[in-house]
């Protein structure tokens, strides 16, 4: 399992990083916006953080799936994209609906409604780019 951290495509982890960024900001900016506002129930603040922090998820996101990809062999976009699936529905719905039950989300299933398909999308969109490159 180790030693397939050194089988990873770096170039390819960047370029899954790239675009699961890229279609978080659409997401957000253009997908569900103000709703997701709604659902934090406080106005974003514009900033460094708003950025840096969610880039730096998402490259964990994406080297721990072209790792876990790697050690388990997958071939193939089908194989590939059902990975990213399983990752998104097994993990990260989860862990986006466990961080919003607590007393600061004031609605957390709406909170998770908005994340969650930017997530499972997320994952697919990126496993299937790092095994195309």
């Amino acid at each position: 399992m180790l030693t397939s951290f050194l089988d990873i495509n770096w170039l390819a982890v960047l370029a899954g990083v790239i675009v699961f960024f890229l279609l978080g900001g659409l997401w957000f900016q253009f997908v569900v916006g103000k709703a997701y506002e709604a659902a934090l129930g406080v106005a974003q603040k514009e900033g460094l953080l708003s950025l840096a922090g969610p880039l730096g998820c998402l490259c964990v996101i994406t080297i721990a799936n072209a790792w876990l990809m790697a050690a388990l062999g997958l071939e193939g976009l089908q194989a590939t994209a059902g990975f990213g699936l399983i990752v998104g529905l097994g993990y990260l719905l989860p862990m986006t609906l466990n961080i919003a039950i607590n007393p600061l989300f004031p609605r957390p299933f709406y909170y998770t409604a908005l994340n969650a398909p930017f997530f499972i999308g997320g994952s697919v969109l990126s496993c299937v780019v790092i095994r195309l490159i």
